[in-house]
């Protein structure tokens, strides 16, 4: 008897819960194997499970009351709020593929555009990094050019590179450059003059990460989309009996990660976080029978055997990690 549940200990949930993601199957594309740990959230703001069924009942007689309720259709969905995001975890979310190792056959391309002011001879400056303030050198490649508009005429030209066999060209900062914008001008060249405000677009091709030079890139297809995984959630509920908090977790054997993804990049009010959401799929565990998820009390100091534990239903984690 003494492994029988006690139906007047009560507990209270306040913690949010660390969820981690374990391969289902192989991915040698991605260097993922069965039973590989391929996510870890620690920094989640709230983790709130959800279940659902659709119900229909026999009615009939006088009021046309229900008689008899059948319950079918049970889903469990998960919902993970993050207050930080990793770029494995962007691609996680978005179902894309990661590119950290650039190549000259497959390289990354970083687009960049920065604002100069000419000085007093009219010459275009090298632009500085608007984060860190460090000059940069654009550099035009074939099929990369410089792009350069005059905010102060609104007039626009380019540093191109004709073929691929042409010598690479250099943006030097120290020379006055020559607009030509014939919907606005014709044919007539306009030097850049002391004081106009130029805005430099160029791109920077990425052939490998070295140095202070590195990228990485996660690319989204319309033909890729999340994957299955097994996830664990482990949390801690407060006994009202001792006061004392015990560790508790989520088990889900087979769970979709959802395509409904928003980013939302905005000047105010709070910080981003990023929300995942999962559906949970029947499976089977190692009796054969069915199963969706499993939600476990366990005691560290005695789980040595596989004692019971409490039946509870509470199913909504929410609290600020700090």
């Amino acid at each position: 008897m003494a492994n029988n549940v006690n139906i007047f200990d009560k507990y209270g949930i306040k913690e949010v819960a660390n969820v981690y993601f374990e391969a289902l199957e192989d991915d040698k594309k991605a260097g993922v194997y069965k039973g590989d740990i391929v996510l870890f959230l620690d920094t989640l703001k709230v983790s709130t499970i959800e279940t659902t069924a659709e119900n229909t009942a026999a009615q009939g007689g006088w009021g046309n009351p229900k008689l008899v309720q059948w319950d079918y259709g049970k889903e469990i969905n998960i919902t993970l709020e993050d207050a930080l995001m990793s770029l494995e975890s962007l691609r996680f979310m978005l179902g894309g593929a990661i590119k950290k190792d650039p190549t000259a056959q497959d390289p990354i391309i970083v687009r960049h555009t920065e604002e100069v002011v000419c000085d007093s001879n009219g010459k275009v400056p090298l632009p500085k990094d608007h984060l860190t303030g460090a000059t940069m050198h654009p550099i035009a490649k074939y099929n990369h050019p410089i792009r350069l508009i005059n905010l102060t005429k609104g007039t626009r030209t380019q540093i191109v590179v004709e073929n691929s066999t042409d010598t690479q060209k250099v943006f030097d900062g120290n020379k006055v450059i020559a607009f030509v914008n014939p919907a606005l001008i014709g044919d007539n060249a306009q030097d850049s003059e002391a004081g106009d405000h130029i805005r430099i677009f160029w791109d920077e091709v990425l052939e490998n990460n070295t140095g202070n030079e590195t990228a990485v890139e996660v690319t989204i297809s319309p033909d890729t989309f999340p994957g299955t995984y097994k996830v664990v959630g482990d949390t801690f509920m407060r006994s009202e009996k001792t006061g004392k908090d015990e560790p508790f977790q989520f088990i889900i054997n087979k769970a979709k990660v959802q395509s409904n993804v928003t980013l939302t990049l905005q000047a105010e009010g709070d910080p981003t976080t990023f929300e995942m959401t999962l559906n949970v799929l029947r499976s089977t565990n190692d009796a054969g029978e069915n199963e969706m998820m499993k939600l476990v009390r366990y005691n560290i100091a005695t789980a040595t055997t596989s004692g019971a534990g409490d039946d509870h239903t509470t199913t909504s984690f929410s609290g600020s990690v700090g």
